[in-house]
């Protein structure tokens, strides 16, 4: 009996130590999980249920060394008989949790196999050994080599998706600098410069920076890996938007209005979007009345950047425009959830265009 008892000080020991250093960076380093945070969640809720039961058989084994304490045996039992019902339960949510924390069953090829194999599978060699060494703690520990076994199954299926993602990032980079690179808006712009230097001057060397300057932030774009200051995005749409102006005959209005601005975004997000909002939706009132408005707005914790025109939408791009529009679109839309997990919608009707970004404030 007190060899039993013995044994299982040194099970609980074990699974406690197993869950601590296994364990640990789902408290101290969470963010690194970036594709399946929701299910890690639901593991690490499974983790600290499972802690309390080894903690309550460790008490217990301790209660049996000191006495015969058949009441506070009981009351253990109980105990961890309902912690191990909410560890199975988080863990089943954690298994049918998807990417964007969705709960679902799933079917086909997206059944996480491998994870419910690393979970049924030590708790049933456990129950076999039980047959043989009936009352020792085998299923307490083999429970934790389980969640333990799903935790490294999560953190190689989020580094795979990472690089996945990162490559995927780097094609859409590519494809969103081809998209901003537009000879035909380089040579308009030349040609308008080429103009301003017979009859001003001073314009076109403005122009001049202003393209420099417009040109260095696309390609800057295409190398950056991190967030930039949302001044340092407004500064390129400035220089976007004087380049649009310096030729007389594309006339439309810009207007911003910008209640919060210390925040941080992926470099090319909302110029895009700009330049999209002036070319299919401004450019479109050809009596100069086009008008593109920019705003930004704290809602809680979530920063809101509106982008609005008064264009006819769609309705008047070629198949063309509406790919080229698109790829842009899609770049932004990958960007803005792999950087920073934020998100993108655009709702359009023949009034007009508004594009609305939402990103979690961070200091800038």
């Amino acid at each position: 009996m007190t060899l039993r008892i013995a044994c299982n000080l040194v099970l609980d020991c074990c699974g406690i130590l197993i869950l601590w250093l296994f364990l640990l960076p789902l408290f101290i380093r969470k963010e690194t999980v970036v594709f399946s945070r929701r299910k890690m969640n639901w593991l690490l809720y499974s983790a600290i249920t499972h802690f309390f039961v080894l903690v309550i058989n460790l008490a217990e084994s301790v209660c049996l060394l000191a006495s015969d304490a058949e009441q506070a045996t009981e009351v253990c039992g109980f105990l961890a008989g309902v912690m191990n019902i909410l560890s199975v339960i988080f863990l089943l949510l954690c298994l049918l949790c998807d990417d964007r924390g969705v709960i679902r069953i799933p079917r086909g090829q997206q059944i996480p196999v491998k994870q419910i194999v690393c979970a049924v599978l030590p708790p049933t060699l456990s129950f076999c050994l039980l047959f043989l060494l009936p009352g020792f703690h085998f299923v307490a520990i083999a429970w934790a080599v389980s969640l333990n076994l799903n935790h490294a199954l999560i953190m190689i299926d989020s580094e795979k998706k990472l690089a996945e993602t990162e490559k995927h990032l780097g094609l859409t980079q590519a494809a969103q600098l081809a998209v901003q690179m537009q000879p035909h808006f380089i040579f308009n712009t030349l040609s308008a410069i080429e103009s301003l230097c017979q009859t001003d001057p001073q314009a076109a060397a403005e122009s001049v920076e202003n393209l420099a300057g417009y040109l260095r932030g696309n390609m800057d774009a295409l190398t950056s890996e991190g967030l930039i200051p949302f001044d340092t995005e407004m500064r390129h749409i400035r220089q976007y938007i004087a380049l649009e102006q310096t030729d007389p005959s594309r006339r439309f209005s810009f207007d911003y209005e910008l209640n919060v601005r210390d925040f941080l975004l992926p470099a090319l997000t909302v110029q895009p979007i700009v330049e999209n909002a002036v070319k299919h939706g401004a450019l479109t009132r050809r009596d100069g009345s086009g008008r593109v408005i920019l705003t930004t707005d704290q809602i809680g914790r979530m920063v809101r950047i509106t982008v609005t025109d008064n264009g006819t939408g769609n309705d008047d791009l070629t198949e063309a425009q509406k790919e080229k529009k698109g790829i842009g679109i899609e770049s932004t839309e990958k960007r803005l959830e792999t950087l920073c997990n934020g998100s993108l919608r655009i709702l359009s009707d023949g009034q007009g265009t508004r594009a609305v970004i939402l990103i979690p404030k961070q200091g800038g």
